[in-house]
């Protein structure tokens, strides 16, 4: 509060005497309304409209910007999907322009606050812990992703380092997976492990230090703070206890599902980075799945003992070695898993293949495509369903590009869309595909 408090004189310094009329009145908000997180506002009003990073990054051009890139990235599902607010990103749509007007309004005037997250859990497959996807209120987004892209284009030297992969912009899956592969022609061991439960471990003490020291542009602070304590909904009894039950505690980690968590996390194990880097190890790390390639075993189990090490600085932690466990060591001509693509050692060095169980993750979501209840939850109609079913293959195989069993690949997605359109049809529309004939299955793409 103190902290705000100072920003706030220090941001009008140099006003007219009207001016420090208003700063005086800004200085003086009651604790309520500048108690970050969603019980509270954030901290706009003491800005007094000067020019410093706040009005600039939050202006109404950025969020123009910001809300555009959201909505033009949603796919049809996930712009019908509703926030605490029972908004979403169509109903946002209608009139955007004067919502946009009037989110910067109420962060110009000191009255904008993050609302809660409604939560929506993600089934996983094999017995997994499920997933919980956080989803802020459109407005929350907004304002997320303003500060997302400035962030991520002022401070990316910091972000883009030479182990980091995940959530840096030019950079993808299939760039550090080959990365790891071409390291591993060289050093054929590898030790493998993620950080257990990563996103909800995060000490938000810990990032609000790192933000105060990376994150030069003080007026930001505080709603950067805000960020942090943004909670989950309180609700029944019986979804907080299930939520709590997948790990998730009020006051400690930060949600997934908002526009800022991915470039936090990241700014969060900077200095795990720089240890890696200055080590010396041979690691790539995309969010919290790692990788790294050695000489031998030994030298696995000294890594092991470095991320402990490191990790517990951070009061993160990695699996131990164990049959079934997430830390695992690779003999040099075992395939690894990582991300989904198979490192296949050879005698003549490394190969990517895409992995079976990845495969098995694609093959089910193209078989959805045999649903018309699935089909029209997407805002896929007859009319466009080609498109769609086109554009998700190709994703793949342009995602996959650099294994070499794309070939192999690609056969076995065209069967798997056939398979598709003929459940659809048959069961979705009740044809009856044995009386078609062989032109008419052809046009049917059967």
């Amino acid at each position: 509060m103190a902290q705000w408090r100072a920003i706030a004189c220090a941001s009008s310094a140099e006003s007219a005497a009207g001016t420090t009329r208003k700063r005086r009145s800004a200085t003086m908000l009651p604790t309520e309304l500048i108690t970050a997180g969603p019980r509270g506002t954030t901290p706009a009003a003491f800005l007094n409209m000067s020019t410093n990073a706040f009005t600039r990054v939050l202006s109404l051009s950025a969020l123009t910007n910001a809300w555009e890139e959201i909505y033009r990235k949603a796919s049809p599902a996930s712009r019908k999907t509703l926030a605490v607010d029972d908004s979403c990103l169509n109903d946002y749509a209608d009139n955007y322009q004067r919502n946009l007007r009037k989110l910067n309004n109420s962060l110009r005037n000191g009255n904008f606050h993050f609302q809660e997250l409604k939560p929506y859990r993600i089934p996983r497959p094999n017995g997994k812990k499920d997933r919980v996807i956080c989803v802020p209120t459109v407005d929350d987004r907004v304002v997320q992703r303003a500060l997302l892209n400035f962030l991520s284009d002022k401070y990316r030297n910091q972000l883009d380092n030479t182990v980091s992969f995940g959530f840096v912009s030019g950079r993808s899956v299939k760039d550090a997976a080959d990365k790891a592969c071409r390291i591993r022609r060289n050093h054929p061991w590898i030790f493998k492990t993620d950080i257990t439960s990563f996103f909800d471990n995060i000490d938000r003490k810990l990032l609000r230090e790192r933000i105060s020291k990376i994150v030069k542009e003080k007026t930001l602070h505080p709603i950067l703070f805000a960020v942090l304590d943004c909670e989950i909904q309180g609700g029944k009894r019986s979804t907080a206890d299930a939520i709590k039950k997948l790990g998730i505690v009020r006051g400690k980690g930060i949600r997934q599902g908002m526009p800022l968590s991915p470039l936090l996390s990241n700014l969060f194990l900077i200095p795990f980075d720089s240890a890696t880097k200055l080590s010396g190890a041979k690691a790539v790390r995309y969010a919290d799945d790692l990788i790294f390639m050695a000489d031998s075993e030994e030298e696995c189990r000294g890594l092991l003992e470095f991320c402990k090490a490191e990790f517990k600085n951070l009061s993160l932690t990695i699996p131990e070695l164990f049959p079934g466990s997430k830390s695992e060591i690779y003999e040099p001509n075992s395939p690894a898993e990582f991300l989904g693509l198979e490192l296949t050692g050879q005698d003549k060095g490394c190969v990517l293949r895409l992995s079976d169980s990845q495969f098995e993750r694609i093959r089910a979501e193209l078989l959805k495509y045999g649903s018309i209840k699935e089909l029209l939850s997407q805002g896929i109609t007859m009319k466009s369903l080609g498109a769609s079913i086109n554009a998700k293959r190709n994703g793949y195989l342009a995602a996959y590009d650099v294994c070499t069993n794309i070939t192999e690949v690609t056969d076995k997605l065209m069967d798997i869309e056939k398979k598709a359109l003929r459940n659809l049809y048959r069961e979705g529309l009740g044809l009856d595909l044995k009386v078609l004939s062989a032109e008419a299955r052809t046009f049917l793409g059967i």
